[in-house]
């Protein structure tokens, strides 16, 4: 109430401030995980340059280093837990699901590739890892998977070559012995899901 007893009215602007403010949060973690993925000592200035900010605003949001590589495990673990939601909403089957999702986390990678190193928020990727494992268990009850691999192993397996295949395409050298352009990531999720994903189906 303002000082004449009616409600004061919205501050129209606030949306856009918090639109404006969210855009910056994520244009920082994106800079700050290229940045911090090719070189872990790399200043605060080089980051605030990166995502085209001024270092004032890097440090209000993210006071020290660690604070900062924190927040690129929490953005990266929110967006493979809503890509995770995103595949099982399509209502295929567990091979399908996992052909999504592994599409949807070689982007992720490509966009934090400093969470590839590992270790980065280790702690909150039980869950999202937990769920992944289930899927894989409903897949092998339903006849859908193969059984004779534990999911431990399957999601292993899935993970690993995934961050093998993106470590691949951010290493400097020739793209390939025939010469040919190094895939985007869509494509690296792509091709693991073809080999793995197809290879851990229930044979008929």
């Amino acid at each position: 109430m303002n000082a004449t007893g009616s409600a004061a009215a919205p501050d129209p602007q606030t949306p856009d401030l918090r639109s404006d403010a969210r855009r910056n949060q994520r244009r920082i973690l994106l800079a700050a995980a290229r940045v911090l993925a090719d070189d872990p000592a790399a200043s605060m200035q080089r980051i605030a340059d990166e995502a085209e900010v001024a270092r004032p605003t890097v440090y209000r949001r993210y006071p020290t280093r660690e604070v900062l590589i924190e927040a690129i495990g929490r953005e990266a673990i929110e967006e493979f837990a809503a890509a995770l939601d995103a595949a099982q909403d399509q209502d295929e089957d567990s091979a399908a699901t996992l052909t999504r999702l592994i599409r949807a986390l070689a982007r992720i990678g490509a966009d934090y590739p400093i969470v590839l190193a590992g270790g980065t928020h280790a702690h909150d990727t039980a869950a999202v890892v937990e769920r992944v494992d289930s899927l894989i268990v409903r897949g092998q009850a339903a006849g859908e998977l193969r059984a004779d691999v534990t999911s431990e192993v399957l999601r292993h397996a899935l993970f690993g070559a995934l961050t093998a295949g993106l470590r691949l395409a951010r290493a400097d050298g020739p793209a390939a012995d025939n010469g040919a352009s190094r895939p985007d990531p869509e494509a690296i999720g792509a091709q693991i899901a073809a080999i793995l994903v197809e290879g851990m189906r229930a044979e008929k």
